[in-house]
C-alpha cells in the first residue's frame, strides 16, 4: 500500500491555468519609421515593418522571465 508521500503529486488545475497564461503569445507587427535626408536635403520616411511575438496578457508583461520559471517550478 502507497503512503501519500510515495504518491505522485497532481498538479492544480488553476495553477495550471495560470502558468498556461502567463506564456501565452500571439503575433503582432508594427512599424518603425525614420527620418532620413536625400542628397537634395529633402527629409524621407523609411518604413520598415518588423513582426515578432509578444505576451497575450498585460500581467505576463509585466513580469519577467526568471519570475515565470520559478513560479512554474514550485506550482507544477
Amino acid at each position: 500500500m502507497a503512503t501519500p508521500n510515495q504518491m505522485p503529486k497532481k498538479p492544480n488545475q488553476l495553477r495550471l491555468q495560470v502558468v498556461s497564461q502567463l506564456i501565452e503569445t500571439r503575433p503582432t507587427s508594427w512599424t518603425r519609421k525614420t527620418l532620413t535626408k536625400n542628397e537634395d536635403g529633402k527629409e524621407n520616411v523609411e518604413s520598415v515593418k518588423v513582426a515578432q511575438l509578444e505576451l497575450r496578457f498585460p500581467l505576463a508583461q509585466s513580469m519577467s522571465r526568471d519570475s515565470v520559471e520559478r513560479l512554474a517550478k514550485r506550482w507544477l
